[in-house]
């Protein structure tokens, strides 16, 4: 796919093609689009995002989302030294947990889905009922929230790289 289709994609067009598709899992599919949205290279990255997929490697833990927007949320305001300052990274975060929670209702993987990823008949039943449409949305929701604090806070994103049609534009 050229740039210019990937251009005129929405970011529910992304996230069905990458998550839906299978090539990435939640988390992996958050932090790659918000790495694209600031033209950062999210290959060296992806591997760390694996083990938060499916509720935290399918322990029923915090959603692969909101762990994938957070690694996401890092790259532009973690910390790239020791003893620097984290207080940025803890304030994008600190807001994008309350608007994900407020919005979504819970940060844990089991409650939103209603699906036990521990289970052989939970992992059939995600399947059967299709629920991954249910997980686009929130990756769909959790990018472009990330997307839109980070603009509000200076950060250069794109979201349009995304598909992601920001409030501010």
């Amino acid at each position: 796919m050229d740039n210019t289709q990937t251009e005129k994609m929405t970011l529910t067009d992304r996230v069905a093609e990458i998550f839906g598709g299978g090539q990435l899992y939640c988390a992996e599919t958050s932090l790659k689009l918000l790495a694209d949205a600031g033209d950062i290279d999210a290959t060296p990255y992806i591997p760390l995002a694996t083990g938060f997929c499916s509720g935290a490697s399918r322990t029923c833990g915090q959603c692969g989302v909101v762990s994938g927007v957070i690694m996401g949320l890092g790259l532009y305001a973690g910390r790239s030294a020791p003893g620097e300052d984290y207080e940025p990274a803890y304030v994008l975060v600190q807001e994008f947990v309350e608007r994900f929670e407020k919005r979504c209702g819970s940060l844990n993987c089991q409650a939103l889905i209603g699906c036990d990823f521990s289970s052989p008949e939970g992992q059939e039943r995600f399947r059967e009922k299709r629920l991954i449409r249910k997980c686009i949305q929130y990756v769909v929701f959790g990018v472009g929230t990330a997307l839109d604090i980070l603009q509000e806070h200076g950060y250069a994103v794109d979201p349009a790289r995304v598909g992601h049609a920001s409030p501010q534009s």
